[in-house]
Order: C-alpha cells, then sequence, then structure tokens
C-alpha cells in the first residue's frame, strides 16, 4: 500500500515540501518516526539569520566555561554554558546553534584564549652541563629566553644571570621541579637495570 507523507513543521506548525534536504530536531527519546520534529527550510533560515554572532566574551568561573553573547539583531545571550573542541574548530553551547556560527565562536574563543595565555609558558626546556643549568622558554604571546643559566637559592628561589620577570621565573621554577622528579626517576629505573 502507498501512502503519502505529510511534512509540517514544528516550529511554524505550516506544511511544507523539504528542498533537497529534511531538517529535523534531534531528540533522544523520539523512537518513533511519526514523532519526529521536522523544520521546514524557511524556519532553517529564519535560525541561521537569527545566530549571526557580533561578539562573543568568555569567562570561566568554578571551572565552568560561559559565553555572554551579541548577536547582528542586537539580542544579548548572557553566561550561556559552552565546550570548545579543539579537534573540529567549533565552540558547543548549552542551544542549539548552527555550525557556521559554531565554527565563529571558536574563532573569538581563539583570540581569549590567546590573550588568557598570554604570559603562561608554552615551551619549557633544560640543559645541564658541567656545573651550569639553563632554561630556554617561550610563552603563548611570543616572549622568549634562550639559554638562561639559573640557579636555585637556599630559599628556593630561582636566580637567573639575566633579568626574567617574576611571572617566568615561578613557572621555571615549578617546571624545573618536574624535571627533576622525571630525571630521578629515569636513575633509579636505570640503576634497576644495572643490577
Amino acid at each position: 500500500m502507498i501512502r503519502e507523507l505529510i511534512f509540517k513543521c514544528s516550529e511554524c506548525g505550516k506544511k511544507f515540501q523539504p528542498k533537497g534536504k529534511l531538517f529535523y530536531r534531534d531528540e533522544y527519546l523520539t523512537t518513533n518516526i511519526q514523532d519526529t520534529k521536522l523544520i521546514c527550510d524557511k524556519c532553517i533560515e529564519a535560525w541561521q539569520e537569527k545566530w549571526q554572532i557580533k561578539s562573543a566574551t568568555f569567562h570561566e568561573q568554578d571551572c565552568v566555561m560561559a559565553v555572554d553573547l551579541v548577536l547582528q539583531d542586537g539580542t544579548k545571550i548572557m553566561a550561556l554554558d559552552c565546550t570548545p573542541l579543539e579537534e573540529n574548530q567549533t565552540v558547543v553551547v548549552g542551544e542549539d546553534i548552527p555550525l557556521t556560527a559554531q565554527k565563529k565562536l571558536f574563532k573569538f574563543y581563539e583570540k581569549w584564549d590567546k590573550k588568557r595565555k598570554k604570559d603562561v609558558l608554552q615551551k619549557c626546556t633544560f640543559e645541564e652541563a658541567f656545573m651550569r643549568t639553563t632554561v630556554s622558554c617561550e610563552t603563548y604571546g611570543g616572549e622568549k629566553y634562550e639559554k638562561i643559566a639559573f640557579r636555585i637559592n637556599r630559599r628556593g628561589e630561582l636566580e637567573t644571570e639575566s633579568t626574567m620577570p617574576d611571572y617566568i621565573k615561578e613557572q621555571v621554577l615549578e617546571q624545573y621541579a618536574i624535571y627533576e622528579t622525571k630525571m630521578a626517576a629515569a636513575e633509579m629505573n636505570e640503576g634497576k637495570t644495572d643490577d
């Protein structure tokens, strides 16, 4: 028996004929095709037009990331939960938004993240020669230090042969503690294999 399937938009309530693609709202509780919430082309266009992002301000609170949005039409959406996904360069938010908006949001996120990490070490390496230890490091903001000799004084502070800001010294000290722990573990493992 041949039956006719009538398409009715779950957004505007009007009957429609799909043009090429059929849009629907993904709902995990829907098990029957008749319960699928279809969306017409006009409502999809309106949805995509609505989500034209003008600006985005990211912030973190209690390890949760949120974003405040201003859309092209002036609409403000505050404290929207979000998750940046580096692998596909999108930002997923707590609302359905088009993929193009997710990608644009990721560009705003990248600028914010770069500014936030400006003073954070991206790379930090140590070299040890006879009675001399040096550090080479670079921040996300592009600040570089090459082969700076240093020592740790009795108070546990980092002393360097040339000037280095305190926020860099603190991070180098943390990285050096990790480096020393790894070196000590490697020496212990090497000693076990020699036995």
